[in-house]
């Protein structure tokens, strides 16, 4: 750590002393302008094969020309520059994107470090993610790709559609398509090297890149090969303050409002445990029995119930303050994450109209990160040998009262917080051939087999029945044994085989032999296989007095399937967590589509130009049929400095493998049943199960919009687009902490009832079903707008460019039948969905050196708009925040080619994050980590090497 901090201070202090007032663009890279899919613009359209056809993504058709679909191209380096850890990281903070999951996502056991994208805040299944125009190998059952196992080093820029893309690329593209372009023509050696940590000295990070590239037999036969490590040993949930403290909305016990702020979220679990109220007395003498906890060596003591408690004699809830555990420090706040990719890409041109190419990927990335700590309720009997030991005094107690045992909180840790690996590993094999037939037609076919492997074993995963049965101890022979191991049923003694008396009274108390007994490793393991084919074909027709008629035609054949082995106590249910079950899904598609490019007008009394782009495409699902998605676009030149253009579109999304056959997977959530039992439920188990009934849903969407270049300010672009998007028969989940708030609003009458288990007794949720359904309808609607500008400069001063995206939602809204009031989520900070975002980037460039300065902005929110201020909570805001990244770079001569080294800070200002708590989830947080930094100022040093 010392050697790090050394390291980058010692680089700071050098590029500070060698920087003029002025500096550069980093890498040497100009702006990508705003949505100009085809325009060859430098650093934004690369080279695709050895018959150099421009990429253009949004569409089938090779050439240059205007899309009339909105196109975000950023290049690598400034993606690097805004989030030097990775690409993902980078992409996220464009207002189109909403940041969700990754390895800051605090909460929850699935996807652990992942990177899915998600645009329009319409889910992540709804965004398409391709590499080179086509599809990945998805990494799980839900068809999401994992973009860290794509080849970072060689991502020459990624291009985003930010409209329906269906009837270009197929299913998925509702929200949009995220397009990574490699760099398959790159030629020489080049090594990137980088450190990072940060100011608080966690979050130590290495990363390096190899590449390699060069051309033989005559430039016939290129061959690049890439190689990345890269390593975050992450930020654990105690090292912030914030963490620490763990500020949230309490449920009030006076009543109203509902939810209070307490200044430190504690939940009723001690590490020796706490007696939480007597059972099988009368009411009054059960509640004399309470509030007492045990010390590290079992010494009962009283426990402090602190201030705002909604726990008093109740296995869950919450209090502020006191006795109880902080919940909030239970996950990392940033998970550790090790990531490895290989890449390797062969062709060889066999004539000049011929090329064979082949490419390989293989990409694995790690995270272990700790999960929910173990916390349980137990039934301790009077008669318990232990708490003889412990506490006679209470059992001398309880005998007088008549209380036959009580209900005992636990945190168990004496063997270590529970920890859970996600080691997800993909390989990829593609195959091809392209070429030209006359000139004018190119045409190109493929294969790829790809295979993801998700092992998933978690470490300390409590047996749930086997403490049931350990803490159920009595005395024999002079000996303590489990109960069970005595009992005169056949049945109960041979399940309680091996059972080992379990000691709760005092961290420390229970033995290893006991701690062997009730925890346990659950695992299971994930394939998921895609096979895909393609064949297609694109060219011009005949010229037209405006220009070319140009078309492309396709047709596509995928296959994806999915099996999961569980261990058989999964499959039982047994374990406090995940519990996932066995499962096996498979389906295929086949598609064709047609794309037409018509030039309609040229310099006619309607201005220098009028295009139509129109595209179909039909698809078939080998399990619900036949559907046709649509295209048809715009593109009026209205002056030399005024385009207009627009889109409307049909797209679809079919149910992925997870919605069709999920067998049971379960996830631990919680629920805020304010309105029912003003109790907060802590690790509540949610199973959710699939339907193969399930129907590929229909999105309608429409993208207006203008791009304007005046002519009296030179450099100055400007880009404004505005987007519907509805969405019919939508696949959502159905259940969980929704039903539960819907089914307390409605009193009890909505059908989303049925997705709540409670206690007959005491009206506690005790379990939630979730399923999908093609029950909804979600509509979204918003504005777009991206401008850039060269600010003019004399030439020994550099070069000066100015960039700002901006995002605006006006709507995002999910109707159901089972939602008696639906939400506008548009500035909603329980979706993380604020009205505004923003980026605003300055890039400096002058002789060998370079500046980078980026301010994200994320616009105010309503914190909760379910509730009412002033009578469901006493919070109801969150203002906005800015942060500020920066980036130095020097360029330096040596081996013939300019190398590079940069320093790059993000959270420059080291920017804490505003109070905006998540009270659901499976681990309640002060603040939400999707959209605020949580991690603090951090450095990273690195160098770019040239050969």
């Amino acid at each position: 750590m010392k050697g790090y901090t050394a390291l980058l201070g010692g680089t700071a202090v050098v590029l500070l002393m060698t920087m003029p007032a002025t500096a550069r663009t980093p890498q040497n890279t100009p702006p990508v302008t705003e949505g100009e899919a085809g325009t060859e613009v430098p650093g934004t359209v690369a080279d695709d094969g050895a018959h150099g056809e421009i990429v253009v993504t949004g569409s089938r058709i090779q050439g240059t020309y205007n899309s009339p679909t909105p196109v975000t191209s950023v290049s690598q380096s400034d993606l690097l520059a805004a989030a030097p850890s990775t690409l993902a990281e980078g992409l996220r903070q464009l207002p189109a994107l909403t940041p969700t999951g990754g390895p800051s996502q605090g909460g929850g056991t699935a996807n652990g470090g992942q990177n899915f994208l998600n645009l329009r805040a319409l889910g992540n299944s709804r965004t398409l993610t391709l590499v080179d125009g086509r599809r990945f190998v998805p990494s799980n059952p839900t068809n999401l790709i994992d973009v860290n196992l794509i080849p970072q080093g060689l991502v020459d820029r990624v291009d985003v559609v930010t409209g329906g893309a269906s009837a270009a690329y197929g299913s998925d593209a509702v929200g949009g398509v995220v397009n990574f372009i490699l760099n398959k023509r790159f030629v020489g050696f080049k090594a990137d090297l980088q450190l990072g940590i940060s100011q608080r000295g966690d979050s130590s990070e290495s990363k390096a890149a190899l590449t390699y590239g060069g051309s033989f037999l005559d430039n016939r036969l290129h061959i690049v090969a890439a190689g990345e490590y890269f390593k975050n040993d992450g930020v654990q949930g105690n090292a912030r303050e914030f963490r620490r403290t763990a500020p949230n909305q309490l449920a009030n016990p006076a009543g109203t409002p509902r939810l209070v702020r307490g200044t430190d979220l504690r939940t009723p679990f001690t590490p020796g445990g706490l007696v939480v109220v007597g059972q099988g007395g009368t009411a009054a003498a059960n509640n004399q029995i309470l509030g007492i906890t045990f010390g590290p060596n079992g010494s009962p003591m009283p426990y402090d119930y602190g201030t705002i408690a909604s726990d008093i004699g109740v296995t869950s809830g919450s209090q502020n303050g006191g006795d109880g555990f902080r919940v909030s420090t239970g996950q990392e706040i940033l998970r550790p994450l090790e990531r490895k990719t290989l890449f390797g890409h062969l062709e060889f041109e066999v004539t000049d109209n011929f090329l064979l190419y082949a490419q390989g990927i293989y990409g694995k990335t790690v995270a272990a990160f700790q999960s929910s700590p173990t916390t349980g309720t137990l039934t301790i009997q009077r008669t318990n040998p232990y708490l003889a030991q412990a506490a006679p005094a209470l059992v001398a107690q309880m005998t007088t009262l008549g209380v036959p045992r009580f209900l005992l909180n636990r945190l168990t840790l004496e063997r270590g917080l529970t920890v859970q690996n996600n080691e997800n590993e993909t390989m990829r094999g593609l195959f091809g051939a392209s070429g030209r037939i006359g000139g004018d037609w190119n045409w190109d076919v493929s294969f790829q087999y790809g295979r993801n492997n998700n092992v998933n074993p978690m470490f300390n995963n409590l047996i749930r029945a086997n403490m049931t049965r350990a803490v159920n101890a009595v005395s024999s022979g002079g000996q303590i044994v489990c109960a069970d191991t005595i009992s005169a049923d056949a049945t109960v003694l041979a399940a309680a085989a091996g059972c080992q008396p379990f000691n709760p009274f005092g961290q420390g108390a229970p033995s290893q032999a006991a701690l062997d007994y009730v925890f346990g490793t659950s695992t299971f393991t994930t394939r998921v296989i895609q096979k895909a084919a393609d064949a297609n074909l694109s060219g011009r027709i005949v010229d037209l007095p405006a220009g070319p008629l140009s078309m492309a035609v396709g047709a596509e054949w995928r296959e994806i399937s999915a099996r999961t082995v569980a261990d058989p106590l999964s499959n039982a249910g047994a374990y406090r967590l995940v519990n996932q079950q066995d499962f096996y899904g498979k389906y295929n598609i086949k598609e064709v589509y047609a794309e037409l490019q018509i030039p309609v007008l040229k310099d006619s009394f309607l201005g220098p130009s009028f295009d139509l782009n129109v595209a179909g495409r039909h698809t078939q699902y080998s399990t619900s049929g036949g559907v046709n998605t649509w295209k048809a676009g715009v593109n009026w030149q209205l002056f030399d400095s005024l385009r207009l253009r627009g889109t409307r579109s049909r797209d679809i999304r079919a149910p992925n493998l997870s919605e069709l056959f999920a067998t049971g997977r379960q996830n631990n959530i919680t629920i805020d049943d304010s309105l029912r039992t003003g109790r907060t439920y802590l690790s509540v188990p949610n199973l959710t199960f699939g339907n193969a009934n399930l129907t590929p849903e229909i999105a309608d969407t429409l993208v207006v919009g203008l791009v304007y270049r005046p002519s009296f300010i030179p450099n100055l672009s400007l880009a404004v687009d505005y987007y519907d998007i509805k969405i019919k028969d939508a696949i959502g989940n159905v259940g969980g902490a929704d039903a539960n708030v819907e089914c307390n609003r409605s009193g009890g009458t909505s059908a989303s009832c049925a997705f709540i288990t409670r206690d007959l007794v005491t009206q506690a949720v005790i379990q939630t079903r979730t399923s999908p359904l093609n029950l909804t309808r979600q509509e979204t609607s918003g504005i777009d707008v991206e401008a850039s500008y060269r600010i003019p400069l004399p030439e020994s001063a550099g070069r000066l460019t100015l960039r700002g995206i901006a995002g605006y939602v006006d709507r995002n809204i999910t109707y159901s039948p089972l939602v008696a009031v639906p939400i506008d989520n548009a500035g909603n900070g329980t979706a993380s969905l604020p009205n505004w975002r923003g980026t605003m980037t300055v890039n400096y460039e002058v002789g060998p050196f370079a500046a980078f300065s980026q301010v994200r902005y994320i616009g105010p929110m309503t914190w909760d708009k379910t509730r009412v201020l002033g009578v469901d909570t006493d919070f109801n805001h969150i203002k906005a925040q800015a942060y500020v990244d920066a980036q130095l770079s020097l360029r330096i001569p040596g081996f013939g080619k300019e190398q590079e080294i940069y320093f790059n800070i993000q959270n420059l200002l080291d920017k804490d994050p505003p109070y905006d708590p998540i009270v659901g989830g499976a681990t309640p947080l002060p603040t939400d980590p999707n959209l605020f930094d949580q991690v603090g100022r951090t450095f990273r040093v690195g160098v770019r090497l040239m050969f």
